[in-house]
This record gives structure tokens, sequence and C-alpha cells, in this order.
């Protein structure tokens, strides 16, 4: 099964990297690449570094309900620890790594780290899909199919995001939790009997963690900061539109839609986004802007390096700073989690 699932992988990076590659010349590509001025690449460095912090912050909200004050730097290091497993690992098992690694130091459960990162996710979708209709309004003279596909693609998204924002909450309501409750302990039937009670522990909190318990002063800090986190990569990329010729007809404004393209792209879980934010940010700049294919392929080759520089650097250093490597990692250690339950158990015999 294992060799199967590489197998896959290396078949669908191929077909994507064709896609990108088809018509280029590469040569001309490098050389392209070669005449940009460095500032343009620093700037792009600097800023998509800086947004791990943002990220930080709103995710400490998120957890604000299990732990009310959670260090930024300690949020800080498991993001971009999150971050770069998701480049190196297909899968994207960053996201639940990072969720149970900060759960584990923090000492909160395991099913409310993870359930952050659902919530995390749901809304960065939300987000990313709203600014990109918004961005519509101020978009002119781009009538191409292409754009309208998109479109389509964010209006019926948009109700499927908000459906599960509503599940999540129906879900912890009283009368629906109770059955919620029932039907967790009838799978769980199909549990071995050794895991099944810790299992039916994770489930059940992991369903209640989906609501977002926050008062409304931490909601409004939470919506801006979803907001800003969006917001504040897309001056970024159109600064590095600007050391290209195509770059002089291409706004602010402009960018959002591309930028929605490649983030979509980047959530396909291909080693290193390896094929698809290539093959996404190609054919996005032509169709979108009239780029020229060379130009196109340069300007997503530099970005995509630029993006792996920025999640590399940050995320080794915050291995090397919490004392982990990916070996262990991959095997999370449940030990911490596991010595807390049987902790609490005691207390509560203790009491009886």
């Amino acid at each position: 099964m294992k060799y199967v699932k590489i197998l896959l992988i290396i078949v669908i990076v191929g077909a994507l990297l064709y896609l990108f590659l088809q018509d280029v010349n590469l040569h001309e590509v490098m050389s392209l690449i070669k005449q940009i001025n460095p500032l343009y690449a620093m700037v792009f460095f600097i800023g998509l570094c800086l947004q791990f912090f943002i990220r930080s912050y709103r995710w400490g909200l998120l957890l604000k309900p299990h732990k009310k004050r959670i260090p930024l730097f300690t949020l800080y290091h498991y993001t971009t620890i999150g971050f770069l497993i998701n480049i190196l690992l297909p899968g994207r098992l960053g996201e639940p790594a990072r969720g149970i690694l900060l759960a584990n130091e923090e000492k909160i459960s395991k099913s409310s780290g993870l359930a952050s990162i659902v919530l995390e996710r749901l809304i960065d979708a939300f987000m990313i899909v709203l600014i990109f209709l918004i961005s519509l309004f101020f978009v002119k003279g781009n009538d191409s199919k292409f754009m309208s596909e998109l479109k389509t693609a964010a209006y019926i998204a948009v109700p499927i995001i908000v459906f599960v924002f509503v599940l999540f909450y129906l879900l912890n309501t009283e009368k629906v939790f109770h059955r919620v409750e029932k039907t967790v302990l009838f799978f769980s039937k199909f549990v071995p009997a050794r895991i099944r009670e810790r299992a039916v522990s994770f489930m059940i909190n992991f369903i209640k963690n989906l609501r977002l318990d926050l008062g409304a002063w931490d909601f409004v800090k939470l919506v801006f900061a979803s907001i800003w986190v969006w917001l504040f990569y897309v001056p970024f990329y159109w600064l590095l539109m600007k050391g290209f010729e195509f770059g002089a007809r291409v706004n602010l404004v402009d960018t959002i839609p591309y930028f929605g393209i490649i983030v979509l792209a980047a959530s396909v879980p291909t080693p290193g986004m390896a094929g698809s934010l290539d093959a996404a940010s190609r054919h996005g700049l032509e169709k979108l802007y009239n780029v020229e294919t060379n130009q196109a392929a340069a300007y997503t080759l530099l970005v995509h390096f630029l993006i792996l520089a920025t999640v590399l650097i940050p995320g080794l250093i915050s291995l090397w700073i919490k004392g982990l490597n990916l070996k262990a990692i991959k095997s999370l250690d449940t030990h911490t989690q596991e010595t807390k339950t049987n902790k609490d158990e005691n207390k509560s015999k203790g009491k009886e």
C-alpha cells in the first residue's frame, strides 16, 4: 500500500509538472530570473516570514477557550514546524502534527489542539473565497471564461463553508449533542476494546471543541486577524511582479484572484507543492493577465523557491529550538497526554 501511494504521488506530480513545463524555454526562464532586482525577492521573503506571527496570534485566539494565555513564540514555533512538515511530507501531516505538539507542551487536550486546526483551515477557506469575491468588484476588463469559472466555483464554495460552520454549531446544541454521543458510542463497538474508551473520549471532546466558544471582543479580534492573515500576503506577491515586465499592468487588487488560485493549489498534498503550485501559478498568470509563457514560468519558479525558503528556514530553526526532529514528530509521542489522563482518573478514584 505504501508503494502504491508513492507511485500515485509520482504520477500526479509528473502530470502537473508536465502541464507547467509545456512550451517553456528553461534557458530563457533562468535568464529572466537572473535579471530580477534581488531587493524584490528580499522583501517577499521577509514579508512571508512575518506572516507566521499573524497566524500564530490568531491560533492563540482559537485556543483561548482551552488555555487563556499561550506565549506567542510557542505558537510561532509550532506554526512554522507544521508548515515545514507540510512541504517535506505528503498528505499535509503538518496540520495535525502541530496541533498535537502544542497540546503536549501546553498541557491541553489533543482534541482541542486538533479542533483548533480544523477551525483555522475552515476560516481560511472562507476568508480567501470572500476576499476573492470582493476583489471582483474592483477587477476591471477581465471577462474571460477562466475568470467566469473562478466566480462560479467561489459562489458554490461560500454556502458549503457556511453550512459546515452551522453544522459545527448545531452538533454542540444540547438536543443534537445527546444524539451525537449515542452515535459515537454505537460506532465505538467496532473499535478494539483496549483503545475504545480513549477513542470515544477523544471523539466526543473533539466535536465539542469544534464550536467557537469566544467572547464578543475575542470574536471580533479573530475576524480581523483572519482577514489580515490573507490581505497581508497580497502586496508582497504584487511587489514581486514589479520585477517582471508584466508587473507594470497588474495592480494590487488584480493580484487577489491570482493569489486565490495559488492558495487553492498549495492545498493539494504534494511534497513541497511540487507541480500543483507551478501549474496553477503559470496558467493563472497566462489566463488572468495574458502573461507570456516564459515570463509566467519565471515568476512561478521564483515564487516557489521563495515560499520554500520562508518555510524551511524558520521551520528548521523552530525544530532546533524545540529540540525536535522529523523522526520524532512522525511517531508523535502520546505519553504526555496519557499520563495526564491517568492522573485525572486517579484523582477521580481518590475522590470516590
